[in-house]
């Protein structure tokens, strides 16, 4: 049985994830994501613009590599709930006649992002638990190892055929201590191991750091370090990180007990993440902190948080330096809550290592500074395995053949030297491919 490999995005850039495996007469997509680089700058008037136009800007993935065979896919599989692995699924996925399988979380996600942007998904959606497979056809099934990242329910993908495994692990760390969830399903990927594994397509972004990527309890320290450990007094405090970063926020709102403040979660992508995870039961954050979706409503909320910073914690969106975010009203003064001298604002993240972000942050963190705020940037551990936890996965998988994803050519081939340094061929048993080319497993 023939099987190809279609790179279709992720393949060179961080984001925009999207791959399709072509196994004989059938096929599965593997994530539709957008690249955030050129998202971020157009997203107020995303709606507006054409599915093709979108693809000529390089914002979502231009599948038409597979044009040709798209009555052949029969499913896409979406991995974890990030946009850069799902916010393509709107545009895309009605082009082709299957259902989309994935884990419960991300279901959440994708129908309350439906909800809030107004548009359905005309395919079935199929919830998969982690550590559960899904007999696809005769000849393909999807099984979903649990995997530890910076949102619930990661999942690395394994795609089993008659000619062996094919693992999609974007994207995974080896956490040994996490917050929410159980640790990576490394019993199952030992199974692997000693199963025939053709191949093993592989997460990229912090391949060239030669370290093991730390837990999330790293984090947690890291943050009660800050907030609890220095002088905060009456000033007011300001947390921001990523949406989806359920176990940071869980941190946070912890801390914010532990300090006495009332905690207050402002924006829309922070209302739909956490309303997701309690509909799950992963947390309960409603019971004891505000919600609020959006600034707009809430006015007269805020001249209040305003008059009483010392009694609040505020987590805000806009940790990426977003134009219309929480965080950038705030410092822009449009909104009724203003930044003053001293107050803390905590960066519980890093920066997307893409120029349009970067770029942002560096505005956002320049305006905080001229309000004389005391700025924490990058209290934070990555979501991403480095070098070492690249190693360790390829040592326990042993598959036959290597292929880097979700970077630029300079991440892919960090992973490629990784792999020679393990007897892999680059060109033999070691494939760098660029977005719309394939090879042959």
């Amino acid at each position: 049985m023939d099987i190809t490999l279609h790179a279709l995005g992720g393949y060179e850039e961080i984001g925009r994830n999207m791959t399709c495996l072509e196994i004989g007469d059938q096929a599965v997509i593997l994530d539709m994501g957008i690249y955030m680089d050129r998202f971020v700058p157009i997203q107020d008037k995303i709606d507006q613009l054409s599915t093709k136009r979108l693809i000529q800007e390089d914002v979502i993935p231009n599948d038409e590599p597979i044009k040709r065979f798209r009555n052949k896919v029969k499913a896409i599989v979406l991995s974890h709930a990030h946009l850069d692995h799902i916010g393509a699924t709107q545009r895309l996925a009605s082009q082709y006649n299957c259902p989309i399988l994935t884990t419960p979380y991300t279901t959440e996600i994708l129908r309350q992002k439906a909800k809030d942007y107004k548009f359905q998904l005309k395919n079935k959606i199929i919830s998969i638990s982690p550590n559960s497979s899904y007999h696809l056809s005769n000849n393909i099934e999807i099984e979903f190892i649990l995997a530890t990242h910076s949102v619930i329910q990661s999942s690395m993908l394994n795609i089993i055929t008659p000619e062996g495994n094919i693992l999609y692990s974007l994207d995974y760390k080896f956490d040994n201590m996490p917050i929410i969830g159980q640790l990576t399903n490394k019993q199952r990927l030992r199974q692997l191991g000693n199963e025939k594994t053709i191949a093993l397509i592989v997460d990229s972004t912090n391949a060239e750091k030669e370290l093991k990527t730390f837990s999330e309890s790293v984090a947690r320290e890291m943050l009660r370090d800050v907030i609890l450990g220095m002088e905060i007094g009456g000033h007011g405090v300001i947390v921001t990180t990523f949406s989806s970063h359920i176990a940071r926020l869980k941190t946070i709102f912890d801390i914010g007990r532990d300090l006495g403040r009332k905690i207050v979660f402002i924006g829309r992508s922070l209302h739909e993440y956490i309303a997701a995870a309690e509909r799950l039961d992963f947390v309960n954050f409603s019971q004891q902190a505000e919600i609020m979706k959006s600034t707009y409503g809430s006015k007269g909320s805020l001249k209040d948080i305003h008059k009483h910073r010392q009694d609040y914690l505020i987590v805000a969106t806009g940790s990426q330096g977003e134009p219309n975010a929480t965080l950038s009203k705030i410092v822009n003064g449009n909104v009724p809550f203003t930044l003053l001298p001293n107050d803390f604002v905590i960066f519980a993240c890093g920066v997307i290592p893409t120029p349009t972000i970067q770029g942002n942050r560096q505005t956002l963190e320049h305006k905080i500074r001229h309000k004389h705020c005391r700025i924490f940037k990058d209290i934070h551990v990555s979501g991403h395995g480095s070098r070492e936890d690249i190693r360790d996965l390829i040592k326990i998988v042993r598959p036959d053949t290597i292929i880097p994803a979700h970077g630029n050519m300079q991440k892919l081939a960090s992973v490629a030297t990784l792999a020679t340094e393990m007897d892999y061929t680059l060109g033999k048993n070691v494939y760098l491919l660029q977005n719309g080319q394939h090879v042959r497993l």
